[in-house]
Parts: C-alpha cells; structure tokens; sequence
C-alpha cells in the first residue's frame, strides 16, 4: 500500500495514539512511563547502539541491562537467556526491519513492553507490508534523522491498553533543536547545478561545525548518557513540515541514494552491510564494514562530492566502548539526510 503524502502515512496507523516530540529520547522517556519503568528498574538494550539512548532511562532513574548483537544485527543469543526487564528495546538498524521472533518469545516469557526503536526506519515496511514501528506495543521514530527538520521524533502505541494512559499531546512551540537545518534545506533548494547546492551547503557546514567545535561532524558530549540536551515540546514549524511531505517521493528519492551509495562501494571494493535491499525498505543510509584504508577513503570522497556525510556508527555505550567486538566498531554509513 503506497502513500502520497505524511497524513496518509499516518492513517495507517493509529493517529489517535500518536504523540509528537523534539527528541525520540522524550518519546522513549514517555514510552517507558507507559510500561510503568521507575527508578531501579531494568530495561533490555542492545549492545550495538548508540549511548545518547541511556538518557532516556537516566531521567527515570532506570538501569540498562543487555543482550549481545551478532555481525548480522540479529540478537547473539536465544532469548531464554536474556536478563528480565519490565521493557526492552527492538532496533531497526539503519531502517531494516528486524526479525520480531525471538523478541516476542522473550515478552511472552517476561511480559516485558516490546518497544520498536525505528528512529532509523520512517517510512519502511517489513517482507509482509508492515510499516516499520507500529509492529510492537509501542514504536519511536527519529523524523529529524531522515527529514530537514529542526526537530521531531513521534511515539506510536499499539497497544490498546497503553493509549488510554497515554498524556495529552504537547503543545509545539519555539525554534527547535537544530534550527539551522530549515535554512540549510532552504538553500540545497536552490536551483543551481544538480547537486551543486546540497555539495555546496554541507561544505560549508562541515566548515562552521569544525571552526565551533573542531570537529566536522560534531562528536557525542560527555553528557550524552546522562541528559537529554533540549526539552521534549517540538518545533513550531513541524506538523505544517510533515503535512508537505510526499512520502512516496521520500521513499524514492532514499532508495535511489542507497543505490548509487552501494554502486559507488563496489567501485571501492566495499561490500554493503546487508546483502540486498528488500523491495519495501526506505533506509535511512548506506551502511557498510571497513577499516581504515584505501577503500574508506574512496567511498568518502565520493560522499563528499555528493553532499553527504559519511560516519562510523553507532557512539557506543561508555560501559563497554572499550571492550566492544571489532563488529561493533567497524560499521560505517554515508547519510542521506540533505
């Protein structure tokens, strides 16, 4: 089922139990309210993610506890030996959807929450046509992540006996948390040569974020585990953003990114993280393994002269970043947030 625009998408699934934030941090806090998480609780997480997630269950005092990741993304171990947890989170790496199998043994053996973590998966369907996020009691999405927005993230709950405890939506207001990406946006419209804009734009963001922070692409804050950096209210501008939205141009126009990005890999002897792209996946970038070298360097020139960011992901946890599996520290991606 194809959607043209953001309301139709949103029709799909339950609008009623849909709450909008500037951070899917603020949408996680809510979603672990709603599963009655408070302090000393345990939450179930994935190792291979990124450390800003802690700040949601620091801010209600709730402990993480862990289950290990294959090189596949795929959990390491059955689901009888993860540690109980009142919640537990589901990731659709990359906007790939996640086998949910061994994630709904564990809740029919725990009665733990199952929460989707699609932040990277906006507007992808699984093999049988299932939008990604709306598959478990509750699902987060990362509108920003994929979108110009100075902010957005939603919280979608399925579960019908969660929605009736769910709070009233809350007013959108201010200018956001990144309120530079609307001009940034502005400007990557602008009608000059093919990408020349959007190559143009990003060099000169990557050149103010190293002259603020001597970084390009500015790197986690020590607080990152700890504080979630901006209030949950979203920016004033976003519903009328999201009602603009053509989502099948969004899914075509990621689709074809990913294409050109796995082409371009193959010219640089890099092999993509997943072996193909299912025919209902918008992803979120082009993920790839590498180590430094040759081949990584090729492939980020070639996201350079195109405007996009190429990054290693995820910032781990600071609990086990040392420690971690090569597999967990040598996944890069090339961005295609414009």
């Amino acid at each position: 089922m194809h959607s043209v625009n953001f309301e139709q998408w949103l029709q799909q699934g339950t609008p009623a139990a849909t709450r909008f934030f500037s951070l899917a941090r603020h949408a996680l806090v809510e979603a672990l309210r709603l599963a009655g998480v408070g302090r000393g609780d345990s939450v179930l997480l994935p190792e291979f993610i990124c450390r800003d997630v802690l700040a949601a269950l620091a801010t209600l005092g709730a402990q993480p506890v862990w289950y290990r990741v294959s090189a596949n993304l795929a959990p390491a171990d059955p689901p009888d030996s993860w540690p109980v947890a009142r919640a537990f989170l589901v990731v659709n790496y990359f906007g790939f959807p996640q086998a949910l199998e061994p994630f709904r043994t564990y809740a029919a053996r725990t009665g733990a929450l199952l929460i989707e973590d699609n932040a990277h998966g906006f507007l992808s369907r699984d093999a049988a046509g299932a939008w990604l996020g709306l598959r478990g009691d509750a699902g987060l999405f990362s509108l920003r992540k994929t979108l110009p927005l100075a902010d957005g993230a939603a919280l979608v709950v399925g579960n019908v006996e969660l929605t009736e405890r769910l709070p009233p939506q809350l007013i959108a207001g201010g200018d956001g948390y990144a309120p530079a990406v609307r001009w940034k946006a502005r400007l990557r419209r602008l009608p000059l040569l093919g990408v020349t804009a959007q190559v143009v734009v990003t060099a000169l963001v990557r050149g103010l974020r190293r002259y603020h922070s001597g970084h390009a692409i500015a790197p986690s804050v020590p607080a990152a585990e700890c504080v979630i950096p901006h209030p949950p209210v979203p920016h004033a501008g976003l519903m009328e953003a999201l009602a603009q939205l053509n989502v099948e141009a969004e899914i075509a126009r990621r689709r074809t990114c990913y294409i050109q990005a796995e082409r371009a890999a193959h010219g640089c002897g890099i092999a993509p993280l997943f072996p193909r792209l299912p025919p209902l996946v918008a992803p979120y970038c082009f993920p790839f393994r590498a180590g430094p070298g040759a081949a990584l360097e090729c492939i980020r020139r070639w996201a350079t002269r195109r405007g996009f960011d190429l990054i290693s992901w995820p910032d781990l946890p600071g609990d086990f970043a040392a420690t971690a599996p090569t597999h967990y520290r040598d996944v890069y991606l090339v961005n295609f947030l414009w």
